[in-house]
């Protein structure tokens, strides 16, 4: 039977992961000063290298985590067995959402190097990459209130321990 304990750990895993994507993502999209202002000193380029190694790496972790959560036993009627079913669906979710914006940041990568990727590929490609992001977001709305459920059910620590003393 699975732990309380190992269930969160892997839950506050998975959020680092889901912030870590998240700053790949900012760092890629989001319109800043430096990034537009091509003023020696001031502009700063996208480092699309360094961020596909982000991702790269981010992708084997979540590979890591989906083996751990599928070696993990628990009823799947429990609330903690739901929690870990849904928590493998969205970490399926954010394995294909960190793969789709790989995929993007090597052609950006491939076009800043000279390469040619077109603005109607690109704008298809960031339709897919929103499409699976939308529902990794709506996975991730069920397993906050699954998570939210699971704490209103869990005893104090006090009181789990006190009934092992016995």
């Amino acid at each position: 039977m699975t732990s309380v304990n190992e269930t969160a750990a892997l839950a506050r895993r998975v959020d680092g992961m889901l912030r870590r994507y998240m700053a790949v993502q900012e760092n890629l999209f989001k319109p800043s000063l430096r990034k537009i202002v091509r003023i020696p000193g001031i502009y700063r380029p996208i480092d699309y290298s360094a961020n596909l190694g982000m991702l790269e790496e981010l992708l084997r972790e979540l590979a890591e985590v989906k083996t751990a959560i599928r070696r993990q036993e628990s009823e799947a009627a429990s609330s903690e067995g739901k929690f870990l079913g849904m928590l493998r669906g969205y970490v399926s979710l954010m394995t294909s959402a960190a793969e789709k914006l790989a995929f993007i940041c090597s052609r950006l990568k491939e076009r800043s190097e000279g390469g040619v990727y077109g603005k109607e590929e690109y704008e298809s490609d960031m339709a897919s990459l929103r499409e699976v992001q939308k529902k990794h977001l709506e996975t991730g709305v069920v397993l906050n209130d699954l998570l939210k459920g699971m704490a209103r059910r869990e005893p104090p620590q006090e009181d789990r321990d006190a009934g092992t003393e016995a």
